[in-house]
C-alpha cells in the first residue's frame, strides 16, 4: 500500500467515526482527543523501531503569533476554600468576560480571544485545578471543587455582570457551578456561553453504561502506572498529532493543533486520570430553571468529543438559551472560528451590560 493510499484510508475511516460512540470514546480524554492513541502510539513505535526515527517535540515559543497571551498580561494565584490555588491571567478593560478551559488544557489556550477582545473587555482566564499553574487542594481532582473554584475567583476578584464561557470540561464546571452556588450566579454572573461541552454522556446501550464506567474505576484504581517512567500524558510523535487532530474540524491550522498537543503533554497523568470518572460519570441534564442570565451554547458541527446532539439537550437544561452551530467546526471552537467566537462573546457580554444587541455581521 503506498504512504498515498494509507493516507487516504485513514481519513476514511475517521471520516466514518460515529458521533454517538466517538463521543463515548473520545470524552474521556478531552481536548487530548487520545481515545484512540495507545493503539496508534503502538504502531508508530514499531514503525520507528524499523527505521523510522520519531517527530521531534514542538516547544511553545516556536508557534505563531497570536497564540500566546498577549505582553502585559497581569498573573494572579487565587487561594481557594479547600487549601488550594487558581492561576489566573487577566488583560484589558471593561464588561469582565472569564474563560474556562477544557480538559488538559490551560487558560492560554484563550490567547486569541485576549487579543481579539482585551480592548474593550477585560478578559480573565483562570488555569483550572490540575492545570497549568493552579494546585489542587484537599477537595481533589473533581469538577464540583472546580464549580467551587470557580465561584472563590468571581468573589476574590469582586467581578459583577460577568460573562462566563466554558469549553468543554470548564462548560461542565459552570453547569456545576449553576447548580451549586446559585445566590454568587445572580450576584455576579450577567451571561453565560457553554461551548463544545454536555450536560452528561448518553451511552448508547444499556451494557456501555455499565461496562465503561467500571473500566474507567480499574484505570483510576492503577493509574499509578500510568506514570511509573515519569511518561507524558500524550507521545510527541505522530500518533500524539494524529490523537489531537481528532479534536479538530475541517482544514485545522497546524500551529494550533501543535500548541494544542503541547497542552495535553504538559498535563500530569496524575492529575488527569482521576477526571476520567468525573468526566463520564457528569450529569447536569435537569433544567436550572433558576438561571437568568442570557445564555448561548456554541457546538461545531464536526465536533466529535461534543457532537451537536448535546448541545441541542443543553439548551433544554438552560431554559431560554440559543443555539449557535458553527459549520465545518470541531471541539476547539476558540481556535477554529476565532472570529466568530470573538463577535459571539462581544454580544453576549454587551447584551449582559444592558446596552442592546450588536448589529449581526454579514
Amino acid at each position: 500500500m503506498t504512504a498515498e493510499k494509507g493516507q487516504s484510508r485513514r481519513a476514511r475511516a475517521r471520516d466514518r467515526l460515529p458521533a454517538g460512540k466517538g463521543a463515548v470514546a473520545l470524552g474521556l480524554v478531552g481536548a487530548a482527543g487520545a481515545a484512540g492513541i495507545g493503539y496508534a502510539a503502538l504502531r508508530a513505535a514499531r514503525r520507528r523501531a524499523a527505521s523510522r526515527a520519531p517527530t521531534p517535540g514542538i516547544g511553545i515559543a516556536a508557534l505563531a503569533e497570536g497564540l500566546e497571551l498577549p505582553a502585559g498580561t497581569r498573573h494572579l494565584d487565587i487561594p481557594v476554600r479547600d487549601g488550594g490555588s487558581i492561576h489566573v491571567a487577566d488583560w484589558g478593560e471593561g464588561p469582565p468576560i472569564v474563560l474556562l478551559h477544557g480538559v488538559t488544557l490551560q487558560s492560554s489556550v484563550w490567547a486569541y480571544q485576549f487579543h481579539d477582545l482585551g480592548d474593550r473587555h477585560r478578559m480573565i482566564a483562570l488555569d483550572l485545578r490540575g492545570h497549568g499553574d493552579s494546585e489542587p487542594g484537599d477537595a481533589g481532582m473533581t469538577i464540583a471543587a472546580m464549580a467551587d473554584d470557580l465561584a472563590d475567583v468571581l468573589e476574590a476578584l469582586d467581578l459583577r455582570r460577568a460573562t462566563v464561557v466554558g469549553h468543554s470540561m470548564g462548560g461542565m464546571t459552570t453547569l456545576r457551578f449553576c447548580r451549586r452556588h446559585p445566590d454568587i450566579l445572580a450576584e455576579r454572573v450577567g451571561a453565560i456561553a457553554i461551548v463544545a461541552s454536555s450536560g452528561g454522556i448518553s451511552l448508547p446501550l444499556a451494557a456501555l453504561r455499565r461496562v465503561v464506567p467500571m473500566a474507567v474505576d480499574l484505570v483510576v484504581a492503577g493509574h499509578g502506572a500510568v506514570n511509573r517512567a515519569g511518561r507524558p500524558l500524550i507521545p510527541s510523535n505522530s500518533a500524539g498529532t494524529r490523537g489531537a487532530l481528532l479534536v479538530f474540524g475541517d482544514h485545522p491550522d497546524k500551529a494550533a493543533v501543535r500548541r494544542t498537543l503541547e497542552f495535553s503533554r504538559s498535563m500530569r497523568p496524575d492529575r488527569f486520570v482521576p477526571l476520567l470518572a468525573e468526566l463520564v460519570n457528569f450529569d447536569e441534564r435537569l433544567p436550572l430553571d433558576h438561571v437568568s442570565a442570557d445564555c448561548v451554547v456554541v457546538v461545531g458541527d464536526r465536533d466529535r468529543l461534543t457532537p451537536p446532539k448535546y448541545a441541542r439537550a443543553l439548551v433544554d437544561t438552560l431554559p431560554g438559551a440559543r443555539l449557535v452551530v458553527l459549520p465545518g467546526a470541531g471541539h476547539m471552537i476558540m481556535y477554529e472560528r476565532r472570529e466568530a467566537l470573538a463577535w459571539l462573546l462581544d454580544q453576549l457580554s454587551t447584551e449582559a451590560e444592558g446596552k442592546g444587541a450588536l448589529v449581526a455581521p454579514e
